[in-house]
């Protein structure tokens, strides 16, 4: 395990490098370093969780997928209390990104007397300890019982977890995401983000398993017919997030309504576009040509390639969702954009690095496995 620790320490340093040089560049540019923190701090929150998810949907369903990918899974799980501190920074600059918070914002006072019950700093405070009171609660009974092979009690909370996700990451969506432009609602939101954390969870883990076993550290990467599961799971979490993504912007479009179309005119309208077409290119067409192909669903080279490009395109994803709110005259990419995800991606790869020497030392590791219900 040399090499993870190397490994381990150059990401831990860069990362702070990084978050440092962000910081100096913030001084100057407070509001779009706050941008920034939260675009990279709210893509490694969700693989993070995404990773608890698919460990959940693993646990209910079993099959050989889960013993390729159940160690990236579980390190990248173990990451969230440090992402969780990693989120303190952003109760610095409330202000700055949420609008409704500011009495001099310019929004119409009937939407903020109409939305105050909700939308009011003590209650967004209260809520945020709350989801995060629920993930590390799941995180640490998930971690805790893999190490027992007891399916009956994994199973269980399992089940919990999955309900309880579904609800906090919905009103999460709506506090952290949504609430950037108050005026716009949509159903389909709170589902979209929970699809596209599961994701990017999935897509880092397909990506760790492939550069860990070509370090030798996985002595069997899978067999084609496993490396075809994961293959087949990935097209089905990309056919998903594209039938989200796309209903919600048909709905929204078709009804014209003024403060549910507002949302998307600084994202078509404007040089913006530019990214939602690369989101139809790298997040839903390309994979889904390549994962059309056997060949390629049985290749670990491409599942590891297929797993990085749809990590990629989930980061390209929550700029789409953040940025233009505060760069509404076009496609503008800060530097502090690049330096908050080396920053924050340096440390928690620094974590799920600590985390996953003892997943793979452990001599109890394969116990989940045993004790999981094993198909295909």
């Amino acid at each position: 395990m040399a090499t993870l620790l190397n490994l381990r320490r150059r990401s831990l340093i860069v990362g702070l490098i990084a978050l440092a040089l962000c910081a100096i560049w913030g001084w100057f540019a407070r509001q779009q370093f706050f941008v920034s923190y939260l675009i990279a701090w709210l893509f490694f929150l969700g693989v993070a969780l995404g990773s608890m998810v698919n460990l959940m949907v693993y646990q209910l369903t079993g099959g050989a997928w889960g013993r390729l990918l159940l160690v990236p899974l579980a390190a990248a799980m173990r990451t969230l209390p440090v992402i969780a501190l990693l989120g303190l920074p952003l109760l610095l600059g409330l202000d700055q990104l949420y609008s409704w918070m500011r009495p001099d914002s310019g929004l119409p006072s009937e939407l903020l007397a109409q939305k105050a019950w909700y939308l009011n700093v003590p209650f967004f405070l209260l809520r945020a300890a709350l989801y995060f009171v629920v993930w590390l609660y799941l995180a640490h009974r998930m971690r805790g019982l893999m190490t027992e092979p007891q399916a009956p009690r994994l199973h269980r909370l399992s089940i919990v977890g999955l309900i309880a996700y579904a609800l906090t990451v919905t009103f999460a969506a709506v506090d952290w995401i949504m609430s950037l432009t108050p005026q716009w609602d949509s159903t389909t939101f709170g589902l979209l983000i929970g699809v596209a954390q599961a994701l990017a969870g999935f897509a880092a883990a397909m990506t760790a398993a492939g550069l860990l076993g070509r370090r030798g550290l996985i002595p069997d990467l899978g067999t084609p017919r496993v490396l075809q599961d994961v293959g087949n799971l990935l097209l089905m979490f990309v056919l998903t997030w594209t039938y989200l993504a796309f209903t919600q912007y048909l709905i929204i479009w078709s009804a014209d309504l003024p403060h549910e179309i507002g949302w998307y005119l600084p994202r078509l309208h404007t040089s913006w576009y530019a990214i939602a077409w690369m989101l139809v290119v790298f997040h839903f067409a390309l994979p889904f040509v390549i994962l059309l192909f056997r060949s390629a669903k049985r290749s670990a080279v491409w599942i590891a390639g297929l797993g990085a490009l749809m990590l990629g395109a989930h980061w390209i994803d929550v700029v789409w969702l953040v940025a233009p709110t505060f760069r509404p005259d076009g496609l503008r990419l800060e530097w502090g954009d690049l330096l908050a995800t080396v920053g924050i991606g340096g440390i928690a790869l620094a974590a799920a690095l600590w985390r996953i020497e003892p997943l793979y030392e452990s001599p109890t590791r394969s116990q989940p496995l045993r004790g999981a219900r094993q198909h295909g």
